[in-house]
């Protein structure tokens, strides 16, 4: 019958777009493998931590959010979010920032508001972390920040300024970005001080003998040197140092609103001295060789709104090795494409099935007035 060709082409259609794409996109990505040359690589795969980063995932708000943006585009983001879980199923996700697009305008209602459509989007299982850095669309800019901003952000995220997590024997330290331009505000010393016990911590680690505190040894037990996390990237010129990109252009950068600046970032490398750096904010993708020497991840968007083509990172690690790889998801053209292409094949056949019943009726038309 020939409705069967409409009802295939529409479950097929919407069925590719909205479930099935995601997981066919996905499948295409594995979690790369690092090599040791201290460890036995059955120990590395053994003990390696499998993490997923994103970023800038601007959840729209209720001041310039447009409803159509929020229930498609976030379904999509919600969708690809779910899929990545249930395909790659990562040991923890690190969200670098930028959770919310209105994040600095909202009251208290519309923020808890806020709160809850993250943890629907973006929920997982209870033994997965979900940790965010946060971002200057979480709390504001450098000049905006507000002690209100920063508290509401920190009860619903536990992070707001330096943090400190452990696992597998990584280190891992988020910054908040915005309190990097050491001013003397604040924010800004509260942060430099955070960091400064941080760096205390890690040197106790390296050299034990040294250290009289019990407490950082009882709860980090090895040295490793640390992995940085923040929504800024540590300054670069422009996209020119990029190794690798995507963003369609060559973009330039501005110290303190786009990256970080010099000097906050040459001090940052002195007193961590990191490993490995990530990084959002610009909404595209960048691997670079940052000033510190390592290796510097700027994660694009995970939102179709900052990008047609999302994507994010898997990356395994253990105290000495990692691999990172870049995962495409769902790009939004290639929605678009297959609803348009469904739409034109719905018409055709739409229209070639009319011409055939007119055919068929003049034929029975003449053939009735000829047995007359």
């Amino acid at each position: 019958m020939q409705w069967r060709r409409y009802v295939f082409l529409i479950v097929f259609s919407v069925g590719f777009c909205e479930f099935l794409g995601d997981f066919i996109i996905l499948s295409k990505c594995q979690w790369p493998i690092g090599h040791s040359e201290t460890l036995a690589q059955d120990d590395v795969n053994a003990n390696t931590l499998h993490a997923m980063i994103i970023a800038d995932t601007h959840l729209l708000g209720p001041i310039n959010g447009h409803w159509l943006d929020k229930l498609y585009r976030e379904w999509h983001m919600r969708r690809a979010f779910q899929a990545s879980m249930l395909v790659h199923k990562p040991n923890v996700v690190f969200v670098l920032g930028d959770l919310f697009d209105e994040g600095d305008m909202v009251d208290h209602d519309e923020f808890k508001e806020y709160v809850r459509r993250f943890h629907s989007h973006f929920h997982v299982s209870p033994s997965i972390p979900v940790i965010s850095a946060v971002g200057n669309h979480d709390v504001g800019f450098h000049y905006k920040m507000h002690p209100y901003f920063i508290d509401r952000f920190e009860r619903n995220f536990n992070n707001s300024g330096v943090q400190l997590y452990t696992m597998h024997g990584n280190h891992f330290i988020f910054i908040n970005s915005m309190a990097m331009e050491n001013d003397g505000c604040e924010f800004c010393e509260g942060a430099i001080n955070e960091l400064k016990n941080t760096a205390d911590k890690l040197n106790c680690l390296k050299s034990p003998k040294d250290c009289t505190d019990i407490k950082t040894l009882e709860n980090h037990q090895h040295y490793s040197r640390p992995i940085v996390l923040q929504h800024f990237p540590t300054y670069r010129a422009s996209d020119k140092s990029c190794r690798e990109h995507d963003a369609p252009h060559i973009e330039e950068y501005r110290e303190k609103w786009e990256v970080l600046s010099k000097n906050s970032t040459d001090w940052l490398g002195k007193l961590l001295h990191p490993r490995l750096s990530f990084a959002g904010h610009t909404h595209h993708y960048c691997y670079s060789i940052n000033r510190w020497g390592v290796e510097e991840y700027t994660v694009a968007s995970f939102s179709w709104r900052n990008k047609i083509n999302p994507s994010f990172q898997m990356v395994s690690l253990t105290p000495t090795t990692h691999a990172v790889l870049k995962c495409d998801i769902l790009e939004q053209q290639l929605v678009y494409n297959t609803y348009i292409v469904s739409v034109v094949v719905f018409m055709f056949l739409f229209i070639w099935d009319c011409i055939q019943i007119l055919q068929n009726l003049c034929l029975k038309s003449k053939t009735k007035n000829k047995i007359i």
